[in-house]
């Protein structure tokens, strides 16, 4: 069944949609890079192209997020700016998934 077949089957359509700056969303994605690792001051990089800002004050919250680091996880965030191709956020949580008995 291809892409149109299913979605006229089932009454669903595809709209165009854009975030807008003081809005929040779940952002899916993972860690690419800790740009910050100081408590109270974390910024941390999504995706490769958004900067995230941590509100993490323990040094055990930041190490749970550097060893979680390229791990799927909805980043539940307020969008802060979005001038000159990069996106800024405010990070409120972090949900990542369950490990499996066989991750390292």
């Amino acid at each position: 069944m291809n892409n149109e077949n299913f979605l006229s089957k089932y009454g669903l359509s595809v709209e165009p949609g854009s975030v807008k700056i003081g809005e929040t969303y779940p952002i899916y994605g993972m860690i690419t890079n800790i740009i910050n690792d100081q408590p109270g001051e974390v910024l941390v990089e999504i995706n490769f192209t958004i900067k995230a800002y941590l509100n993490l004050t323990s040094k055990e919250k930041v190490e749970l997020i550097k060893r979680r680091s390229f791990d799927p996880a909805i980043f539940v965030s307020t969008i802060i700016d979005m001038e000159s191709g990069n996106t800024v956020i405010d990070c409120h949580t972090v949900v990542f998934g369950k490990k499996s008995e066989f991750d390292a």
